[in-house]
């Protein structure tokens, strides 16, 4: 048998485990390919994939059967690689005759220097009412810079990032009207943007877009969650290696998330048992930014040096966010 188990020992500052079955609308993804859903909420945190691929490094050859999706994408994916640092996660291995536990554990706390504005009845997410926190463009300097605009077109289509203490991280939100399949083809796209945002600033013509004037407002809901799940499509599943076959009989993971206006908060656990068998350039009058997260959106923690997010939230609706 062998465990993966990824697992935070510091006291919890996140609500009860719940089950993900009790979330109507809201799934679990287990790598940043797969597809999300237009309906539904979309978690995704490194530390299943983490566990998989130490599952895979463990044999010097291993086969998978064929047509399952999610052990495709699992072994093709690379996204996870580097996405947080050697000693910001840890990995421990025992041994017990024919039982294997790899145990690993990871959380992350990212508060602002400041804390941000909390606000009372500002947010309508999808017609219905949410906490939320933000910034107006009347606020200090020292909040107005936690919040930095990264690209804007409209007010249906802007990222923002918000700056914790920690300067190697960062959290990043999206708000777009563009179709997209998964959270890695909005990666890329936030990549694309980040760059037409550089090169905007520096125009003179439109460069209002990147800075505060006081009718601005930024908004975003109030997120706290902790949920964890069994991956049913792979518990049952066999592989074998050098002859011999081998069961998953347990495939599981939970991810705690809180983003407020004190900054974020996350922790994530994940276990595996199986045992043997274009820029414009004409001049924009500005106007009022209203950067509102009232309708579907991407959140992505990060570290600045890395490619890829450790964490990803797809919302669509207010399932996981904190009511008023």
């Amino acid at each position: 048998m062998l465990v993966f188990f990824f697992s935070c020992n510091e006291e919890s500052k996140f609500p009860k485990v719940e089950e993900l079955s009790v979330f109507e609308k809201t799934e679990f993804i287990l790598t940043l390919e797969h597809k999300v859903a237009k309906d539904k909420n979309s978690i995704y945190c490194a530390t299943f994939i983490f566990a998989w691929k130490e599952l895979t490094k463990s044999f010097n050859s291993i086969e998978f059967p064929n047509g399952n999706t999610d052990i495709v994408l699992l072994n093709k994916s690379n996204s996870f690689e580097n996405v947080l640092k050697k000693d910001e996660y840890k990995i421990s291995q025992e041994v017990d005759g024919d039982f294997v536990k790899i145990r690993a554990e990871f959380n992350k706390s990212l508060p602002f220097e400041i804390k941000l504005q909390s606000f009372k009845n500002k947010l309508t997410f999808n017609g219905e009412k949410v906490s939320s926190f933000g910034v107006k463009g009347y606020d200090s300097n020292e909040q107005l810079k936690n919040v930095k605009i990264i690209y804007y077109k409209n007010d249906n289509n802007f990222i923002i990032k918000l700056l914790p203490k920690e300067k190697e991280h960062e959290i990043i939100l999206f708000k777009t009207e563009k179709g997209f399949n998964s959270i890695a083809e909005m990666t890329l796209e936030i990549e694309k943007l980040t760059e037409i945002g550089k090169e905007e600033i520096k125009n003179e013509k439109i460069n209002w877009k990147y800075y505060y004037d006081v009718e601005d407002i930024v908004i975003i809901p109030k997120f706290s969650f902790n949920i964890q799940t069994n991956f049913k499509t792979l518990e049952g599943t066999s592989f074998t290696s050098n002859g011999e076959s081998y069961d998953i009989f347990k495939a599981w993971q939970r991810t705690a998330f809180i983003l407020d206006e004190s900054g974020a908060e996350i922790e994530s656990e994940a276990e595996i048992e199986y045992a043997t068998e274009e820029i414009e350039e004409e001049y924009e009058k500005p106007k009022p930014k209203k950067m509102i997260f009232d309708k579907p959106f991407l959140i992505l923690l990060k570290r600045t040096d890395a490619k890829n997010p450790y964490f990803g939230l797809w919302t669509t609706n207010t399932e996981l966010m904190i009511k008023e």
